[in-house]
């Protein structure tokens, strides 16, 4: 069964789309119009772009577990303790060389050299339950620019105040796209699994989402390999459907590739431009270059008469010499 949460076909048709802005990028380099070649660079660069899930739970709620299970790279992208770790934002981003950057007390970049990273960072928050100063403050500049909020709850108890309380913030001033995990449900019985789901679901559409999109897993079933039995294939399929492979990403690529033609345009017209300035200076030299031999046979003329005219003055002088 097919767990990828990357569209295989977008891939395809990103590098496709890459490699004619690379020879766009080519061209402006070659007419040397710097204006249109950082134009050009800053469109490839943005087509690679990975996309942004920014994970939302509360303390202990399995965040960093699901995580771990969702990319499922083979080893621990996110440390998992009994004890709570995330105490600040932790962004998660690909590189080729593993290292951690302190940005402030609140906010470090790691990264990791796994592929998958280059298609989705992950942004790890503190639990929203976890009263430590200007962590909300600095969740709140991921989440207008995030593509997927992945609220993470227990399944034994999706009630919890500070969670909805950070809902209440996301969905009021923000609308971005979310989604309900119930982690950890293999530690509930099937039937109060239902319950719980119930009252999430009820309890979301209280708050305005009319069709709450919901998921039971468990982290521990899927980085076991019992992923028929973990939920995550219901995850990936959304997000293959609805982030990832959905035709808002195949907008961005047709929106580059417009980019890319007006550019593409622009250039033809410079082209065009340049050309006729170069059959106008043609035309002008051409011009002088006529104008010069004219005047040049008009010269060679204009020396005949005057040597015929020396001459004859010359004989005449000879004349009246000889006659005296």
């Amino acid at each position: 069964m097919d767990q990828s949460i990357i569209s295989e076909k977008f891939q395809i048709l990103r590098g496709r789309t890459d490699q004619t802005i690379k020879e766009l990028h080519d061209l402006t380099l070659q007419i040397q119009n710097q204006e249109l070649s950082n134009t050009v660079s800053d469109l490839r660069s943005r087509l690679f772009e990975p996309y942004m899930f920014v994970i939302v739970g509360e303390v202990k709620a399995g965040k960093s577990s699901f995580i771990n299970a969702l990319l499922k790279t083979g080893k621990d992208i996110c440390a998992v303790s009994p004890a709570p770790m995330t105490d600040t934002i932790q962004q998660i981003l690909y590189g080729e060389q593993e290292s951690t950057i302190i940005v402030n007390p609140y906010l470090k970049k790691i990264f990791v050299n796994e592929p998958i990273l280059k298609e989705i960072a992950v942004v790890d928050t503190p639990g929203t339950n976890t009263i430590v100063a200007h962590h909300q403050e600095i969740t709140e500049q991921f989440i207008p620019v995030s593509d997927l909020i992945i609220f993470v709850f227990e399944a034994k108890n999706p009630y919890r105040q500070s969670a909805w309380e950070f809902f209440d913030f996301i969905h009021k001033d923000w609308r971005k796209k979310i989604i309900f995990v119930l982690q950890q449900k293999d530690l509930l019985n099937a039937e109060d699994l239902v319950v719980n789901v119930n009252g999430l679901f009820n309890m979301a559409q209280r708050k305005g989402i009319e069709k709450p999109e919901i998921f039971c897993v468990s982290a521990k079933n899927e980085l076991e390999g019992l992923s028929d039995q973990s939920g995550f294939y219901g995850v990936r399929q959304y997000i293959l459907n609805n982030v990832t492979g959905g035709k808002s990403k195949f907008e961005k690529i047709k929106n580059n590739l417009d980019t890319a033609n007006n550019i593409l345009d622009k250039i033809h017209t410079k082209i065009e431009n340049r050309k006729q300035q170069f059959e106008q200076d043609k035309s002008f030299r051409n011009d002088i270059h006529e104008t010069l031999n004219h005047q040049e046979k008009k010269s060679y003329n204009q020396v005949d008469i005057l040597i015929e005219n020396l001459v004859n003055v010359y004989k005449k002088i000879q004349r009246i010499q000889n006659l005296s």
